[in-house]
């Protein structure tokens, strides 16, 4: 099965803030909703979760994202037949890391996609978040090497483009972070965008300062937009098209199986997730 990941971190985003409930932290205000069985209409559909731990409170916890899926239903009687419809559901196996604040998804598009996905756990905890004066955010983690390899294939550069979220996500161990939490303390930003535009793609740049921006993106810190020259052309690529992705023999498809092997599960995706992230790296 393969997996791709999304960090996801709270930002105060109000200068009042109410307080947290005894016991709660900002990280745990994107976790909340999804163990409490909130549900969110996306597209015509409604989305849910449901949980396999017995232990709320563990680190590691493993479920499924359940989205709706209506069967029209004709059953033959003797005069005619009778028409209905009942809800189905179809589903993507997920885990989630409290520490690492990570969420790992079953990558399969046919129920969802990866947008998709992270479009609906937006909605199913903005809400909640927003009461207490936070902001959700939301980005996947992208395979590190896509960006310079963009780059170096390229043939002149037009537009270089971050949306960088404000810092609350890698503790100090990424470079933008500082200039992040700088902005951060003058405006209260929850979110600032850096855009680079040559129309003559003669784009210059520093490498090291572009770096960390890349860095930080790629970590699940935002999101990044190259415009390049390929063989005359323009042509755009954004970082949600890379994702970083990761396989691993494991079969979702039986809840019961899955709880039943839920300790043994819970390591082998710890070093799945050990492996997927890069918080650690310089």
């Amino acid at each position: 099965m393969k997996f791709f990941a999304i960090r996801y971190f709270s930002v105060k985003a109000s200068i009042t803030l109410f307080p947290l409930d005894d016991g709660l932290q900002p990280r745990d205000l994107f976790t909340v909703p999804i163990l409490g069985k909130q549900e969110t209409i996306y597209y015509g559909r409604k989305y849910t979760a449901r949980i396999l731990n017995s232990d709320l409170n563990d680190n590691i916890i493993l479920g499924y994202l359940l989205k709706s899926t209506d069967t029209h239903l004709i059953e033959l009687d003797q005069e005619l037949f009778n028409e209905e419809d009942i809800q189905n559901w179809e589903k993507l196996f997920f885990v989630i890391d409290r520490t690492k604040q990570i969420i790992v998804f079953e990558h399969n598009s046919t129920v969802a996609t990866p947008d998709n996905v992270k479009n609906v756990l937006q909605r199913l905890t903005e809400n909640y978040a927003n009461s207490f004066g936070y902001d959700i955010k939301l980005d996947f983690l992208v395979d590190k090497f896509a960006f310079w390899e963009i780059i170096k294939k390229s043939n002149g550069l037009y537009q270089i483009g971050f949306d960088l979220n404000a810092p609350n996500l890698f503790g100090g161990s990424k470079k933008a972070n500082e200039w992040l939490a700088t902005l951060k303390e003058k405006h209260n930003m929850t979110e600032v965008s850096v855009d680079f535009r040559n129309e003559s793609a003669d784009l210059t740049y520093n490498e090291e300062e572009l770096e960390s921006y890349r860095d930080y993106a790629d970590s699940g810190g935002g999101k990044w937009t190259l415009g390049v020259i390929e063989e005359g052309r323009k042509k755009k690529y954004q970082s949600a098209n890379h994702l970083r992705r990761k396989e691993m023999d494991f079969n979702a498809d039986n809840p019961r199986t899955v709880r039943d092997n839920l300790l043994l599960l819970i390591d082998r995706f710890r070093s799945l997730i050990v492996n997927i992230d890069d918080n650690n790296e310089e």
